[in-house]
């Protein structure tokens, strides 16, 4: 890419649009599937629920790391994907294009791809993307708009932001793999010790649990005794969800009663979670104020409350790290409860397709606190509990502090990307 003066975004790529696919072959061994549901707000890579395709997949709409591809659609009406670009990450070695997304495919070898995809997250980019927007219900950018947008030359300021923004996207990713890999070594913990029963059967086995302290290991039974369910360890017992917690349901204070919003409690939606990568809540898009918590039935629930979305989709979770209150979408479990948050949580995530089993509904499945309560669980021990939630609060504890390290730098980066397209650094001055 020339560094001399500005030049135009058609100058120095070509875009190809992507395909439609076969919802049958989904899963199926191939290339992952990059529509807009693999783009982040406001651009960036979104690497939850990815999902392969076994179908037909043209040389042409195939991209490796590194590669960008862009979101030239919306669905919403404030624009959120609209022109929105990611970049393929290393995890992902073979990715296919949708019809909703086209990748862009450089004009020379010279044309530096990491310095247009930072030009196409800045918040001017994203203006722009707004203000040549067409439709009502589906926005859309076109073609010709979106490859007329003037790409900045290249000056060793821009270089350097540039350079900054690359770092603090690689430290997003470690920080992001330590949250993964946390996730997953409690997700093993949970099914070995209360959906497997390996401690059991161990013991059953005359064997000490492989990796296990005594202390722990005397918590669980060494035998199995049959239920209507099935065989389960000695001791325990089956139960219905709502005689071990308590749940709670929320509101929306009246959106035209300016009164109510922009407050001190934060507020929270199940799209706060469909926009979020970490199970942890720290903070929510919309506050309300005290008139707008009084219109909400179950107030202000504390830190350590489980939330669940229960309707479009069921199944999004949070533990919660501030107070917050709720929306109709959720239902809630507040920590005080024969089981504890950490426990609730993993059992959830497990449990999902027994939850949408109980759901109802003909548009979208929604499952209500009744129903919710009825679910059968089986009750091990409070001991054994209280030592899974000791063994994991420590772990969660290192999630939290990733994601406020992760938050101080997207901070950062927001920072810089203005900077990136105006060329220029403001210090402020002291007094």
């Amino acid at each position: 890419m020339t560094s001399e003066t500005a030049s135009r975004l058609g100058d120095l790529v070509e875009i190809v649009r992507g395909t439609t696919y076969k919802s049958l072959l989904l899963d199926e061994p191939g290339p992952i599937l990059l529509g807009l549901g693999s783009i982040a707000i406001h651009g960036g890579f979104r690497d939850e629920k990815l999902k392969t395709y076994g179908g037909e997949s043209k040389e042409q709409h195939l991209l490796g790391p590194g590669d960008l591809f862009a979101s030239l659609k919306s669905v919403t009406q404030d624009a959120e994907l609209l022109g929105a670009v990611a970049r393929v990450p290393d995890s992902v070695t073979v990715g296919r294009l949708t019809q909703d997304t086209v990748k862009l495919i450089p004009k020379s070898d010279t044309i530096d791809l990491g310095f247009i995809y930072w030009i196409l997250r800045t918040p001017q980019y994203r203006d722009y993307c707004f203000r040549f927007a067409t439709g009502v219900t589906t926005l859309g950018l076109q073609r010709k708009d979106f490859l007329d947008y003037t790409i900045p030359r290249r000056t060793e300021f821009r270089s350097i932001i540039h350079n900054t923004l690359e770092e603090i996207e690689l430290l997003e990713a470690k920080l992001n793999d330590i949250s993964t890999n946390i996730s997953t070594i409690i997700s093993t913990l949970f099914r070995s010790w209360f959906i497997d029963f390996d401690p059991v059967k161990a013991k059953a086995e005359g064997k000490l649990p492989n990796g296990m302290d005594e202390e722990t290991a005397s918590l669980f039974p060494d035998s199995f005794e049959d239920s209507e369910l099935g065989p389960i360890p000695t001791g325990w017992k089956w139960g219905q969800l709502g005689d071990c917690i308590s749940v709670a349901g929320g509101g929306t204070p009246s959106t035209k009663n300016e009164d109510f919003w922009d407050g001190q409690y934060n507020w929270t939606s199940p799209k706060d979670l469909s926009n979020s990568n970490s199970i942890i809540m720290l903070d929510t898009e919309r506050t309300i104020t005290e008139a707008g918590l009084a219109k909400v039935s179950s107030g202000l629930l504390p830190v350590d409350t489980v939330l669940m979305s229960s309707r479009a989709p069921i199944g999004y979770l949070a533990l919660t790290k501030i107070p917050v209150a709720i929306n109709q979408g959720y239902i809630a479990i507040p920590p005080k409860n024969n089981m504890s948050p950490n426990f609730m949580l993993s059992w959830i995530r497990y449990k999902i397709p027994l939850i949408e089993a109980y759901s109802s509904g003909s548009t979208f499945p929604e499952i209500s606190k009744k129903e919710f309560r009825k679910l059968p669980i089986l009750i091990p021990p409070a001991e054994l509990i209280e030592k899974f939630n000791e063994k994991t609060t420590r772990l969660y504890d290192s999630m939290e502090t990733s994601l406020k390290q992760m938050n101080c730098l997207k901070n950062t980066r927001d920072a810089l990307l203005p900077r990136l397209m105006s060329g220029e650094l403001k210090v402020p001055m002291e007094a």
